[in-house]
C-alpha cells in the first residue's frame, strides 16, 4: 500500500518528476565528463585507467648470473642507484621521449625503504608537495628494488592499456641509452660496463573497466531518489496546510446547519427553564 501511495503521489507530480530526471541525467553526465562552456566541449574523465609492469636486470657483459666468478653485490648497489635515478626529472624526460609522451604528464615515485622507521619513510614537505602535484598526472611510474637482488621492478599507470605498456617498456630503453652515453664519454672498457636487460615485455591491462558507466548510474539514481524524497514531503506539507486552513466540520455545526454553534448556545440557555417546567 505504501509503495502504491508513493507511486500515485509521484504520478500526480509527474511534471516535477520529469524535471528531476533531467537534473539526474545532467549530474550523471558531469560525473564522468568534463563539460566546457567556451568553447562547448565534452571530454571523458580519467576514471578508467590501466596498469603495466616489467622488470630490469642490472648485469655484466658476461652475465654474473651465469658465472660463479662474478660478484653480484656490486650489481645490487647499482640497481638501488638506478632505481632512484629513474624517479628523477632527468630520467622522466628520457622516458617520455622514448614513450612519445609529454614529460609534464608523467610522474615517477620510489623506491621506498621498508625497513626504515616510519618517520624516515614519510616524505619531506618539499617531496610531498611534488607528490601532490604528481597525483594529477595522467601517467605514473613507480619503481621498486630488492636490496638483495640486482632487479628493478617497474609499474606504470596510464589511461589506456597500450599507453601503459608503452610507458613501462620505455623505462629500460631510456636507462640503457643513458648509461651507454656515459660509458661512451668515459671510454669505459667493454668488460667493465654495466648491462641493463629487460626481463620480458611489459604486461598489463585495464584495472577498472566500466567504471564510468557504474559512476554515472550511481549518481543518476542517488540524485533521482533524493529528488523524489523532496517531492513527496512537499506534497504532504502542502496538503497539511490546506487541511489546517479548513475547519474540521467544513463551517457547519453538529446538526449540519450553517449556524450550528449559535443553536447549540441557545439550547444550553433554555434547557434549565424547560427542566423546571417539566
Amino acid at each position: 500500500m505504501e509503495l502504491a501511495r508513493i507511486l500515485k503521489a509521484l504520478w500526480r507530480r509527474r511534471y516535477w518528476l520529469g524535471v528531476g530526471i533531467l537534473i539526474a541525467v545532467a549530474a550523471a553526465t558531469v560525473s564522468v565528463f568534463q563539460v566546457g562552456l567556451f568553447p562547448p566541449s565534452l571530454s571523458s574523465r580519467t576514471n578508467v585507467f590501466s596498469t603495466a609492469s616489467t622488470q630490469i636486470l642490472v648485469d655484466t657483459p658476461n652475465s654474473a648470473f651465469a658465472n660463479l666468478g662474478e660478484e653480484v653485490e656490486p650489481l645490487n648497489t647499482r640497481a638501488q642507484v638506478f632505481s632512484r635515478f629513474l624517479a628523477s626529472p632527468i630520467a622522466t624526460q628520457l622516458i617520455a621521449r622514448e614513450a612519445k609522451l609529454p614529460a609534464d604528464a608523467i610522474e615517477g615515485q620510489g623506491p621506498y625503504e621498508q625497513n626504515l622507521p616510519l618517520f624516515e619513510q614519510e616524505p619531506t614537505a618539499e617531496k610531498r608537495s611534488s607528490q601532490i602535484i604528481g597525483e594529477r598526472a595522467l601517467y605514473r611510474l613507480r619503481f621498486e628494488n630488492n636490496p638483495t637482488l640486482p632487479i628493478i621492478s617497474v609499474y606504470a599507470q596510464a589511461p589506456t592499456s597500450d599507453s601503459a605498456k608503452r610507458l613501462a617498456d620505455a623505462v629500460p630503453v631510456a636507462l640503457s641509452s643513458y648509461i651507454k652515453s656515459i660509458q661512451e664519454k668515459q671510454n669505459t672498457p667493454a668488460g667493465l660496463r654495466v648491462e641493463v636487460r629487460q626481463l620480458g615485455d611489459a604486461t598489463g591491462g585495464v584495472v577498472n573497466a566500466g567504471a564510468n558507466a557504474q559512476i554515472a548510474a550511481l549518481v543518476f539514481f542517488i540524485v533521482l531518489i533524493g529528488w523524489c524524497l523532496l517531492l513527496i514531503p512537499a506534497r504532504t506539507i502542502a496538503k497539511g496546510w490546506r487541511e489546517a486552513s479548513t475547519p474540521p466540520d467544513g463551517g457547519r455545526g453538529k446538526n449540519g446547519g450553517p449556524d450550528g454553534s449559535d443553536a447549540e448556545r441557545t439550547a444550553n440557555i433554555i434547557r434549565p427553564y424547560l427542566e423546571r417546567t417539566l
